[in-house]
């Protein structure tokens, strides 16, 4: 099975070759047959790298330890899924998986969009081989996950997976997160066409939208799914630590959003041409410097994998890209200048160039909190980090700013608005933001942040669900039926997809900035240690130690505690929490399974942190998170709306 996947593996880079080199010429001599058969070699790149992929994952389910991959990332006492999920547990499998989820972003673009120019899909296909060509180039020649261990004997047993790794949400987050990355892949690839064709209109970004809204929703999802898997892991009662791969993730997650809104001004008015070609080139520049950042070693994390001599080979690559588009934004200057220009402050193309400038400057701060302590080595030979402190002095005001944008900016109409129009529109949701601050005020919250933030959200709640209220009310008086009230919202939100889509999106997002800010600003952490049979009271609960047991397996053993978690009002029992403290055996790690009551109101969220010199007391963790479920809420709002936006629009009876 090994010689299978590394044939299938060179057969898919002769492909990606032939399909560049047809791309080629099939643009500069506009040949059909070249062009079709760039289009099949596109599609057999995604069958073989599907072909290697399944052939990596066979080898890992047979435990077959002959493979060097296999048996430093598995072994027989792992359960199934996770012998899966190690596909991509270290960078090997890792890049393979990425390969081969770019080549089926290839596939389904050159046999899906049917409304391509000829001209254009050949240097699109040519754009998005420059992608696929370098990573199955790496994956081949560098990262091969089908090499074999030079050794006299076959190993019985594996190495084992990361204990950390060995969780269900490892088999979403890393894909999910991946897709974001590679579809991200297909707007660079038309951005790249347009400009190697000379195509310097909106064609390309009308192309490219539903393409970008999937890549983001993707990244969206998997960014929560990896904060969420942090919060059970590693069982230190937060989400998001401003790791630098986490933010790795995260600076692609800013341009892109930045890029998506962007878009709609050049759509609309002609404008910021340029700056949408180096938004989208930035956003996917970032996602390989994303790879960068967790396979060359330069950075501590928990994410990161092992420092290997590859981070040159992306460096390398990021220098090629932003040269090539230096050259042809040159050659294409005149093409790329606006149609129009700015023609008042006061305008909706001004608050998404302010939005814009905010989401890039968000990035930048970022950019510079991760490589700061490489920087800071480089120059004076003393790493010097930057922490948490640093990332929320810097980035909550701009956040802060960007959210009340995302109030303001839709509902100020383009070109130039009336200020006394826009006063109208906004003096009522700013009384009641300013109301919902003197509460805050007066209810002693604990930061001049969490008031404002609360008060924004308000605000953007307020502004949102009037939208959709004075949509609504439209759409019954022009109904010519008498059907249900439900009917007509959905046919109003069907019809302006994009818009009220947008605004579920949006909704979504102040969903989770509330979520985050109760569990950050209102958090209380307690530590404290029990007998069995014990007891411990913290706020309105109270802790009873039941028992303390133990248990061995083949891939761990586990030291598990049952604790009683009751109301202490009432005395009614609420739940039955079970922490556990893992020790794996083949790793000699160890992890925390936290014990957590989810409701709407709040997460009590319980570590065992282990045993008294006694052996006989158990130490606890106890983190109270409020409002925490509310960020996982918000996320399948923002899932919801983006969808919305996907669906193609409701036709009026006169254009059917």
């Amino acid at each position: 099975m090994g010689e299978l996947g590394g044939f299938f593996l060179f057969i898919s880079w002769l492909l990606a070759i032939w399909s560049t080199c047809a791309g080629i010429y099939a643009g500069k001599t506009s040949s059909k047959a070249y062009l079709t058969s760039a289009r099949y070699a596109t599609v057999a790149h995604a069958i073989f790298l599907g072909g290697a992929t399944t052939a990596l994952a066979t080898l890992f389910v047979n435990s077959d330890f002959t493979n060097q991959f296999v048996w430093q990332f598995s072994d027989t006492t792992m359960p199934s899924i996770y012998k899966i999920t190690a596909v991509w547990g270290g960078m090997d499998g890792s890049m393979l998986l990425w390969a081969f989820l770019l080549s089926v972003m290839g596939a389904v673009v050159v046999f899906t969009d049917r409304n391509i120019a000829p001209q254009l899909l050949s240097w699109v296909i040519v754009g998005f081989h420059t992608t696929t060509l370098f990573f199955t180039s790496i994956v081949l020649f560098l990262t091969n996950p089908f090499r074999y261990i030079k050794a006299p004997f076959i190993p019985l047993e594996g190495n084992g997976l990361n204990p950390l790794l060995q969780n269900p949400y490892m088999a979403a987050h890393p894909p999910t997160l991946y897709l974001g990355f590679t579809t991200f892949a297909v707007p660079f690839a038309f951005c790249i066409g347009a400009l190697l064709a000379g195509r310097i209109t909106s064609e390309w970004i009308k192309l490219t939208r539903r393409w970008t809204l999937i890549a983001w929703g993707f990244l969206t999802i998997g960014i929560t799914l990896g904060g969420h898997w942090a919060y059970l892991e590693l069982g230190w009662g937060g989400f998001w630590a401003w790791d630098p791969v986490e933010n790795a993730s995260f600076l692609p997650w800013l341009t892109g959003t930045a890029f998506l809104h962007s878009i709609m001004v050049q759509e609309r008015k002609g404008m910021l041409k340029a700056w949408n070609v180096w938004l989208i080139v930035i956003t996917y520049g970032l996602t390989v410097f994303g790879t960068f950042l967790t396979r060359s070693g330069i950075v501590q994390s928990v994410h990161a994998f092992a420092s290997t001599d590859i981070g040159w080979t992306f460096l390398a690559y990021l220098s090629f890209l932003l040269v090539g588009v230096g050259i042809l934004h040159y050659l294409r200057r005149k093409e790329l200048s606006s149609d129009v220009h700015l023609e008042s402050v006061l305008s909706r193309e001004s608050a998404f160039l302010l939005n814009n400038l905010l989401f890039l400057s968000i990035c930048f701060a970022v950019l510079w909190g991760v490589m700061f302590p490489v920087l800071s080595e480089a120059v004076t030979g003393k790493k010097q980090t930057i922490g948490i402190p640093y990332f929320n002095a810097v980035t909550i005001p701009l956040f802060l700013a960007m959210l009340i944008l995302m109030g303001v900016g839709p509902l100020i109409s383009w070109r130039k608005a009336s200020p006394q129009r826009v006063l109208r529109t906004f003096v009522t949701p700013f009384i009641g933001a300013l109301f919902i601050g003197i509460i805050c005020v007066w209810a002693g919250a604990p930061s001049f942040y969490t008031t404002l933030s609360y008060s924004i959200c308000y605000f953007i709640t307020h502004t949102i669900l009037r939208e959709f209220y004075r949509g609504y009310k439209a759409q019954r008086l022009s109904s010519t039926s008498k059907g249900l009230a439900s009917k007509d919202l959905t046919h109003m939100v069907r019809r302006h997809h994009t818009r009220y889509g947008g605004y579920l999106v949006h909704l979504g997002v102040v969903i989770m900035v509330l979520g985050i800010t109760a569990s950050m600003a209102h958090k209380l952490e307690v530590e404290f240690s029990l007998l069995p049979g014990q007891s411990e009271q913290i706020g309105r609960f109270k802790f009873q130690l039941k028992n303390l047991t133990t248990e061995e397996n083949q891939n761990y053993g586990a030291l598990m505690a049952q604790v009683e978690l009751k109301d202490t009002p009432s005395d009614k029992i609420l739940d039955i929490l079970r922490p556990e403290l893992r020790r794996y055996i083949r790793k000699e790690e160890s992890t925390s399974e936290v014990a957590i009551r989810s409701t709407l109101r709040e997460d009590v969220y319980l570590v065992l942190a282990g045993l008294d010199d006694s052996g006989t007391r158990a130490a606890f963790k106890l983190f109270i998170n409020p409002l925490q479920k509310w960020l996982w809420i918000g996320l399948i709002v923002v899932v919801a709306g983006t969808l919305v936006t996907l669906t193609p629009p409701l036709q009026s009876k006169s254009s059917a």
